[in-house]
């Protein structure tokens, strides 16, 4: 069983104390990194004024690190009260990139999971006092796979596998990607990346700008907007559904759809009977049935389960296939039979980050 969670890929640096509350899923009110104090996920939404997150972080940003030590630390929390014989258990994780930034950063990122990290937190209790901590993580191996790759295998390995050939799109917030998937791996020829969501959130904040003061939101703030498709103004409800059709629209029409044409073939669309989506950006109904009305009548359309927790479900099951396959390609590592293993995907995305958990105790 896999078990993911999910939090805003965002931070903000602060000087306040934050005693009153915890991020409801990373379970701290502050990390501190480098000397500074930052808060991270829904904790930087809620209290911060300018979350932010650069788009593709690379591992040599501190985006990056700051996301990654905080997913590192909600994975570690599996590792608790699961010792066997007195021993800890040993974290496999395996992480991805786009395909575009996929070869590049792959190296440097093996490279930042394997040193040990002594990561400090901050925790407020129920009496309202907050209490430094420290955590000390370190990540027996470590793979990092393109990230299309990774949703590929959670399709065809995951809770409900899919056999034969298709067509897979992860709609992300950084980029839209595609393949061509056969048993026997993506199709190189075929492979495409593009703009993702990034692209109609940008085009529906300048729309609605032209008639609504936006309050310096973020870029992310907007995306939640983009999501929601209403805002309160001087406490009466806008509602933004046309705004956002319309952004939709001009992202389909002048990016995916001319790039779907470039890329995938009519000999692909024979070959495959089912287009599946992934990512985050399938769960915009507007942008799905799109899909349905250019390729509904060649293919099946359907959207994997869970799409923005696709490529990290994909990416734990790499982690527990490198160890009992061998299959990794980072710093490798074999446990004895006394040895009890968790499994991790790591999925650093540009608007939520997901980790999925492997445990023999699920």
């Amino acid at each position: 069983m896999i078990k993911t969670y999910s939090f805003p890929s965002v931070y903000e640096s602060t000087l306040r104390d934050f005693s009153t509350s915890n991020d409801p899923i990373l379970g701290f009110s502050k990390l501190k990194f480098d000397g500074a104090n930052y808060l991270v996920g829904l904790q930087a939404l809620n209290e911060g004024v300018s979350p932010h997150k650069s788009i593709n972080a690379s591992p040599e940003d501190v985006d990056y690190k700051i996301i990654t030590q905080s997913a590192l630390l909600l994975a570690s929390n599996a590792l608790k009260g699961e010792s066997k014989n007195g021993k800890v258990p040993k974290m496999v994780v395996t992480s991805g990139f786009p395909y575009a930034t996929y070869q590049f950063n792959k190296d440097n990122a093996i490279e930042y999971y394997k040193e040990e990290k002594i990561i400090t937190y901050y925790k407020a209790d129920d009496n309202g006092s907050l209490s430094s901590e420290q955590r000390v993580v370190s990540v027996a191996s470590a793979n990092v796979i393109p990230e299309l790759v990774g949703c590929d295998i959670a399709v065809r390995k995951g809770d409900q596998p899919v056999d034969g050939n298709f067509i897979i799109i992860s709609l992300g917030y950084g980029t839209c990607e595609g393949a061509v998937s056969t048993p026997e791996g993506l199709t190189t020829r075929s492979f495409f990346s593009t703009h993702g969501i990034s692209y109609p959130v940008n085009v529906f904040s300048q729309e609605i700008s032209k008639h609504t003061y936006l309050k310096l939101r973020t870029e992310h703030q907007i995306d939640h907007l983009f999501s929601k498709g209403f805002m309160f103004v001087e406490r009466k409800r806008k509602d933004f559904t046309e705004e956002k059709k319309l952004a939709i629209s001009m992202y389909y029409n002048n990016v995916i759809s001319p790039t779907i044409r470039r890329y995938i073939t009519d000999e692909d669309f024979e070959n495959c009977q089912k287009m599946i989506l992934v990512g985050g950006g399938a769960l915009h109904k507007d942008l799905v049935e799109m899909f349905n009305e250019e390729f509904g009548e060649i293919c099946n359309i359907s959207i994997f389960n869970a799409p923005e927790k696709c490529a990290s479900i994909g990416y734990a099951l790499y982690s527990k296939a490198s160890v009992e396959n061998k299959e990794g390609d980072g710093f490798s590592y074999t446990p004895d039979s006394e040895e009890k293993v968790v499994y991790v995907g790591i999925d650093i995305g540009n608007a939520n980050t997901c980790v999925s958990v492997i445990s023999n105790s699920y």
